[in-house]
C-alpha cells in the first residue's frame, strides 16, 4: 500500500511545473498587453519600457522558446485594445504682430466661431495688449512738436487703434453672449477709447469727442469772439485734428466691415453709422471756426475743402447690412432720433405759430372795432396780415428748427430783388391800389360798386384784387389797378336814395288827374320817405305821350322794392281811372308826285 502513494506522490511532483506554466504564460499575456496599450498612449519609449518590465517581471518567463511563442499572442491582443485615435483640429493661434492684428481684425467673428472660450480669451487679451502698446506710442508721438516728422504717423496710429478696439469690443461681445465675465476688459476699452480721442487744446485744457460734440454752438461762438487770428487758427487745428481722429475711426469700421460676411458688415456699419451722427455734429462746431478765421481775416478754403472730402459713405451690400444700418440710423442719437427731434419741434412751432395767429387776429379785431373810422376792408387786411404774418414767423422757425440755413434764402430774394420787380410790375401795381384802396375808401364791404365793367356787392379784397358778386349770383375777381385806374361809382355809399322814375299819359288825357293819383300813391306805400318830400311834375311832352317824373326819397336798402311796388300800382291806378298809356305812335302824310302839299290842319290832311 505504501509503494503505489509514494508513486503517486512522486507522479505529482512531476506534473507541477506543468500545471504552474500553464497558469503563468496567460496572465502574463494579459500583463504584457496592459502595458502595451498604456504604452501606445505614452509614447514609442514607454511601450519599449513596459514590455521589457513585464517580460522582466513574469516568473514563468524562465523558458525563452515559451517567452517567444508568448510575442506573437502579445501583439495580436495589443492591436486589437489599442483604439484608433482620432486626429485632433487645431485652434487658432492669437496675432503675434500688429500688422496681423489689423488685417485679422474683421475676420475674427468667423475665424473664433465655434470656439471655446478660452481661446476666444486669449485673441482678447493679445488685442488688449497690443491696445495698450500703441496707445503708449500714440502719446509719445503727440508728446513730440508739430513739425516733427513723428507727427506723420500720428493719424495712421490712431486708426490702427481704433481698428483694435472695435475687433476687442466685438470679442467682448462674443464672451459676453458666451457667459464670460468681461466687465474689467470692457472698463479698459472704454478707457483706451477716450484716450485715443483726447487732443489738447488752447481753450478747453483737453477736448473729447464726447465734450467736444455736447459743447454749445452758441458757447463756442462766444468763445472765438475776443481771441486774435492766431488763437483761432490754433483752435481751428484743434478741432480739425479731432475731426480727423473720428474720420479715421469711421475709416477702420468701414474697412472692417467691407471685409468681413453679411453678419460682420452689420455690426460694422451699425458702429459707422453712430460715429458718422457724431462726425456731422463735429462738422457743424468745425464750421463755426472756420467762419470765425474768416471773419478775422484768415484763409479757411482749404479746411473747408478738407471737411468737403471727408463726408462719404461706403456703399452698403446685402440686406441683413442694409436693415442693421437703417435700424442703427434711426435710432442713433445723431440720426433718426435727432431728426424726429427736429421734426416733432419743427410741428410744435408751427402748431405754436397757428394758435398765436388766431389768438393774435381775434386781439386785431377787437382793436380794430374800437377804432373809429376804420373800412372794413382794411380791417379784414390788417386782421389777415396779423394772423398770416404770425404763421409766416412760424414756418420760418421751423424751418430753422430743421436745420436749414435761412440766410442764403433771405441773401438770394435780395439779390434777385430788381429782376422780381421787373417781372411783378403789374403785381406790385395792384398791391399799391390795393393800398390805396384800404387808405381813401371809396367802398367797403358790402357797398354795390359800379367799376371796371363790374356791377355787384363788394365781398372781399386782397392785396391783389377785389371780389365783387353780381346780381345774379356771379363771383368777379378785378384786379385793384383795373379798379383804382377807373370810375368807381358807390350805389350804396349813402343812407337815402331817391328812385328815378317817368310815366306817360295819352296827349287827350287829363294830366292834372294823373299827378294826384302818382301823389296818392307815393304818399300810400310805408317805404316812401316824407323828407324829402316826392316830386312828382309833368317832365317832358314826348312824340306819343306826355311823360310825368315821378322821384321818391327811399332808404338806400328799399331802392328796388318802392321801385317795383310803385310801378304795379301806377298801371292798376291808370287802368281804373282810365288814364291811358300810349303806345309809340307816328303820322305819315302820303303826297302825289308834282302836287302841292296842302297846308296842315286842312281837311286834305286829316
Amino acid at each position: 500500500m505504501k509503494i503505489p502513494f509514494f508513486r503517486a506522490a512522486i507522479s505529482m511532483r512531476l506534473l507541477f511545473p506543468f500545471v504552474f506554466l500553464s497558469l503563468a504564460i496567460p496572465s502574463a499575456a494579459q500583463e504584457t498587453a496592459s502595458g502595451a496599450v498604456a504604452a501606445s498612449a505614452e509614447g514609442p519609449n514607454t511601450e519599449t519600457l513596459t514590455q521589457e518590465d513585464s517580460t522582466q517581471g513574469d516568473p514563468a518567463q524562465g523558458d525563452p522558446a515559451q517567452g517567444d511563442r508568448a510575442e506573437p499572442e502579445i501583439a495580436d491582443e495589443q492591436e486589437l485594445a489599442a483604439p484608433e485615435e482620432p486626429e485632433k483640429e487645431v485652434a487658432p493661434s492669437p496675432p503675434a504682430t500688429l500688422a496681423e492684428a489689423v488685417e485679422r481684425a474683421g475676420k475674427l467673428s468667423g475665424e473664433l466661431e465655434a470656439q471655446p472660450i478660452a481661446v476666444v480669451q486669449g485673441f482678447l487679451d493679445s488685442y488688449v495688449s497690443m491696445i495698450e502698446t500703441e496707445l503708449t506710442e500714440l502719446e509719445s508721438i503727440e508728446a513730440t512738436p508739430a513739425s516733427s516728422p513723428e507727427r506723420e504717423r500720428e493719424s495712421e496710429v490712431r486708426a490702427d487703434v481704433q481698428t483694435l478696439i472695435s475687433a476687442a469690443d466685438d470679442l467682448v461681445n462674443s464672451l459676453s453672449k458666451a457667459g464670460a465675465d468681461v466687465e474689467a476688459t470692457r472698463i479698459r476699452l472704454n478707457a483706451a477709447r477716450e484716450a485715443t480721442a483726447k487732443i489738447s487744446t488752447t481753450e478747453a485744457g483737453t477736448l473729447t469727442r464726447s465734450s467736444a460734440i455736447a459743447l454749445e454752438k452758441e458757447v463756442l461762438k462766444a468763445r472765438l469772439r475776443p481771441m486774435n487770428l492766431e488763437l483761432v487758427q490754433e483752435e481751428l487745428d484743434v478741432w480739425l485734428a479731432l475731426l480727423e481722429a473720428t474720420c479715421a475711426e469711421i475709416s477702420a469700421k468701414e474697412i472692417a466691415g467691407l471685409q468681413s460676411s453679411d453678419d460682420g458688415q452689420a455690426r460694422f456699419n451699425e458702429q459707422a453709422v453712430l460715429l458718422r451722427g457724431q462726425r456731422g455734429r463735429l462738422i457743424e462746431r468745425v464750421n463755426i471756426v472756420i467762419s470765425a478765421l474768416e471773419k478775422k481775416g484768415g484763409d479757411g478754403a482749404s479746411s473747408k475743402a478738407y471737411v468737403s472730402s471727408v463726408v462719404a459713405t461706403p456703399p452698403i451690400t446685402g440686406v441683413n447690412a442694409a436693415i442693421t444700418s437703417f435700424t442703427a440710423w434711426l435710432s442713433s442719437p445723431d440720426g433718426g432720433v435727432a431728426i424726429g427731434l427736429r421734426l416733432l419741434r419743427a410741428l410744435a412751432t408751427i402748431l405754436v405759430a397757428f394758435v398765436l395767429s388766431r389768438i393774435a387776429g381775434k386781439i386785431t379785431k377787437r382793436a380794430m372795432n374800437r377804432v373809429g373810422g376804420s373800412s372794413a376792408l382794411l380791417r379784414q387786411f390788417v386782421i389777415s396780415t396779423v394772423e398770416k404774418g404770425l404763421v409766416l414767423i412760424g414756418l420760418l422757425v421751423a424751418l430753422s428748427v430743421l436745420g436749414v440755413n435761412m440766410a442764403p434764402m433771405v441773401a438770394a430774394i435780395g439779390a434777385a430783388g430788381l429782376v422780381l420787380g421787373l417781372a411783378l410790375q403789374g403785381t406790385l401795381g395792384n398791391l399799391a391800389s390795393g393800398l390805396m384802396i384800404m387808405v381813401f375808401r371809396p367802398f367797403d364791404v358790402e357797398d354795390i360798386v359800379d367799376t371796371a365793367g363790374a356791377f355787384g356787392r363788394v365781398m372781399g379784397m386782397t392785396l391783389m384784387t377785389t371780389t365783387i358778386r353780381t346780381m345774379d349770383n356771379r363771383t368777379i375777381h378785378v384786379p385793384n389797378g383795373m379798379v383804382w385806374g377807373d370810375v368807381i361809382t358807390n350805389v350804396t355809399a349813402n343812407q337815402t336814395r331817391r328812385v328815378d322814375m317817368v310815366f306817360g299819359i295819352g296827349y287827350g288825357c287829363d294830366f292834372a288827374r294823373a299827378r294826384e293819383v302818382l301823389i296818392e300813391i307815393l304818399n300810400a306805400h310805408d317805404k316812401v320817405l316824407d323828407d324829402p318830400e316826392p316830386n312828382v311834375r309833368v317832365h317832358e311832352l314826348g312824340d306819343s305821350s306826355v311823360n310825368l317824373i315821378t322821384r321818391p326819397w327811399v332808404k338806400t336798402t328799399d331802392y328796388w322794392d318802392v321801385f317795383w311796388d310803385v310801378t304795379e300800382t301806377v298801371k292798376r291806378r291808370f287802368d281804373e281811372e282810365g288814364i291811358q298809356i300810349p303806345f309809340p305812335q307816328r303820322d305819315v302824310h302820303l303826297f302825289s308826285e308834282g302836287a302841292i302839299a296842302p297846308p296842315l290842319g286842312s281837311a286834305e290832311t286829316t
